[in-house]
């Protein structure tokens, strides 16, 4: 009896292509560019609310809530 008998076909494994380190490196780079270059042109609400003030803060929320008392 031959090893050969034992075998069992499971499918087809499909090639892909393998990349370098360097390669790796440099899309995960890109990607962290183009992150920063997203939030640093469109920022976030929260740095601006954070600058204000709480009685600020407080009396927007109002006016936001209660804009019939302008």
């Amino acid at each position: 009896m031959t090893d050969e008998s034992n075998l069992e076909f499971v499918g087809k494994v499909k090639a892909e292509k393998l990349t370098s380190l360097a390669e790796d490196a440099k899309n995960e780079l890109a990607e962290i560019h183009a992150d920063q270059a997203h939030w640093a042109k469109h920022g976030t609400n929260r740095s601006t609310r954070a600058a204000k003030s709480k009685s600020e803060i407080m009396e927007e929320l109002s006016r936001e809530r209660f804009p019939w008392e302008e």
